[in-house]
């Protein structure tokens, strides 16, 4: 994100975030990164498993393809609303110059001067117009290459 901000390639933009801020500007955000991905695709997966159990009654019916893409395309929209907070702060941590003196601080200013709790669900529109469509293909990808295998070594 540093380097996208201050428009440089990646090893020119780390030669400037270690001269500027040493060696831990590399890892500006590292909690909030780790909060964010393990939230998002633990969101994601516990609510696909359990869409696709209610949806093939435990597993008594199969699961269609146009079942599997809606599948996706919910589990998307369920995990990044869940975790768009920690997504804005990931972002706004690896910000050039971000300012923050840590994860609590940032959360903390964003509160404060963001609005309150609509400031940490910035940016979810595009988000969303992203993730919705990309998970409903991953989801649907997999459960179709899933059966085709199956159908071949099984």
């Amino acid at each position: 994100t540093k380097c996208i901000k201050m428009a440089l390639p990646f090893w020119e933009g780390l030669k400037q975030i270690l001269i500027l801020e040493g060696i831990g500007g590399v890892y500006t955000g590292g909690l909030a990164t780790v909060i964010k991905q393990s939230s998002n695709h633990g969101l994601r997966f516990v609510w696909y498993s359990e869409y696709k159990r209610i949806a093939t009654n435990n597993g008594e019916y199969a699961l269609t393809p146009i079942m599997a893409l809606f599948g996706g395309m919910t589990a998307g929209i369920f995990s990044a609303l869940g975790n768009q907070p920690a997504d804005v702060i990931k972002t706004k941590m690896q910000g050039v110059c971000a300012g923050y003196t840590s994860t609590w601080d940032c959360i903390k200013k964003t509160y404060t001067e963001g609005d309150g709790i609509s400031g940490f669900y910035t940016g979810i529109v595009p988000r969303l117009a992203r993730v919705v469509p990309g998970q409903g293909i991953l989801f649907l990808s997999y459960e179709v290459i899933v059966s085709v295998l199956m159908s071949l070594y099984v």
